[in-house]
């Protein structure tokens, strides 16, 4: 018997050894692209499989309905390592999906030899596409950057920002324009935003002035709803705030009435923000922020669906975020996240108050545990009672999708309240916070490896024309050539 399998390896290894190396090269055909008159390409940072299906999971349980994302036909996985690190970037991976290069960690735009890289943005608007770049982070940062900009260096803000200007894309939208004046360059340099309008860009600041403006007559748009990032998901006032949805179609309307074919990116920049502070709930608010954003190109890509491809991503994971916890072992209560209130930073600012008022006590007071249950739902032992009656209360008052049974979860165990204790007698608000952080998510059955990026490939969703090149596993650089050979061809046609 071991003679006789002895044998067939090696008739397999001589089999294989006959067949030129070219057969192998054939197994994939050479792809056909078709033209597209409308490419819409949407990029989560930070998101990989956990991000999508821990919001998929929580929108389920409460809502009845899954991601958007999760529903396109067509699903691949991208690699993300760059040219120099296993672990890349952001501005190296926003650089390899814009450009088809890998480079270096912390370049834009430039290959591992600093020479410049065209994007498939700019070759677009070559080819006589319009362009709309749009983040929910600032629009000078890493990602939306590598589209237009050319830079060894991602903090080069002001630079980044008058690579913005020089690029002539046809709107921009979302987060507002990082060092805009250029003080960390001497303090002398004229204001982007002033840059920008002379440059022919209607620039508009908040939803006022934004909503104000009028598509058929601009000609170019910059519209920012702050000077820095957009409020986090989990902490947006949607009657004084747009959200990335909400620039996402003002975008599509804009650039569709110019009666001429258009490229468009849209970034989720801040579900990487919750996976570096490790915070679960509103990392989930984010990926679902992304998602109404990829409703709205959808709804559009439906009503054009043979001149329209949607093609949903991410630059790399952040976090090693995991679905699942020891303690909890096979069970989940993903939908106990909703119970938290506010992002780390609004809590931090709930909680920091209350250690000054306390003069250097470092105990475990009324206060901090009031703090604790409004902000998490967490319920002390001394409180059962009352706490999961509040809790019951609000599962029936909010009409939420909650067995009552599963809110016990929430109440602390006695070596929790410890390390609750322990961490109150620090006297320092971010390590309280952190601490706390790390029970509730546990109890949800959420854990995290790290408080950095990961080598995770991500998914990648598509749907509509040449949608199916984008199944199957391959580097992040082939997104960007597949997407440049479409626009050629697009072009050609």
């Amino acid at each position: 018997m071991k003679s006789f399998a002895k044998f067939a390896a090696v008739a397999v290894m001589a089999a294989a050894a006959l067949i030129p190396a070219s057969s192998f090269a054939q197994d994939k055909a050479t792809p056909q692209y078709k033209p597209v008159k409308y490419i819409i390409l949407m990029i989560g940072d930070g998101m990989s499989l956990p991000q999508r299906m821990l919001a998929d999971s929580y929108s389920n349980k409460l809502f009845g309905k899954g991601l958007t994302i999760n529903e396109l036909p067509f699903m691949g996985y991208t690699k993300t390592s760059s040219a120099d690190s296993f672990i890349t970037d952001s501005a190296a991976s926003g650089t390899a999906i814009a450009t088809g290069v890998k480079t270096n960690n912390h370049y834009i735009g430039v290959d591992p030899k600093k020479q410049r890289v065209e994007s498939v943005a700019e070759l677009a608007k070559k080819n006589g596409f319009a362009v709309g770049i749009l983040s929910s982070i600032t629009i000078n940062h890493a990602t939306p950057a590598s589209f237009y900009a050319h830079n060894d260096n991602r903090d080069n803000y002001y630079a980044i920002g008058q690579d913005l200007v020089k690029s002539g894309f046809d709107y921009f939208g979302g987060g507002g324009v990082n060092n805009n004046r250029g003080g960390g360059f001497g303090g002398n340099n004229r204001d982007i935003y002033d840059l920008a309008k002379e440059a022919g860009y209607t620039v508009a600041h908040g939803k006022k002035e934004i909503e104000a403006i009028d598509l058929k007559k601009a000609d170019k748009i910059l519209a920012y709803g702050h000077g820095g990032q957009l409020p986090y998901a989990i902490d947006i006032d949607k009657k004084n705030d747009l959200t990335i949805a909400d620039y996402t179609k003002q975008a599509i309307d804009f650039l569709y009435a110019k009666n001429k074919p258009f490229f468009m990116m849209v970034e989720g920049g801040m579900i990487d923000s919750h996976g570096h502070s490790n915070d679960a709930a509103s990392s989930l608010f984010e990926t679902m922020g992304l998602d109404e954003a990829v409703k709205v190109a959808y709804d559009f890509v439906r009503k054009h669906a043979d001149e329209s491809l949607l093609l949903i991503t991410g630059d790399h994971e952040t976090g090693g975020l995991t679905l699942g916890f020891a303690n909890t072992g096979y069970s989940s209560y993903i939908e106990l996240l909703g119970f938290q209130k506010g992002s780390r930073d609004v809590i931090r600012g709930r909680i920091d108050p209350i250690f000054r008022e306390m003069k250097g006590e470092g105990v475990l007071n009324d206060a901090l545990k009031q703090a604790v249950t409004d902000n998490f739902g967490l319920v002390f032992p001394d409180k059962r009672d009352a706490g999961l009656a509040a809790l019951r209360d609000k599962v029936r008052q909010d009409n939420l999708k909650i067995d009552q049974g599963v809110l016990r979860q929430l109440v602390l165990s006695s070596s929790e309240v410890k390390s609750i204790e322990d961490a109150a007698k620090q006297k320092r608000g971010d390590k309280f916070v952190s601490v706390v952080y790390g029970i509730f998510n546990n109890k949800c059955g959420v854990g995290w490896t790290s408080g950095a990026h990961t080598a995770l490939p991500v998914a990648t969703s598509s749907v509509g024309v040449n949608a199916d090149l984008f199944s199957g596993m391959y580097e992040n650089t082939d997104i960007s050539k597949h997407l440049k050979e479409i626009v050629k061809v697009s072009a050609a046609k």
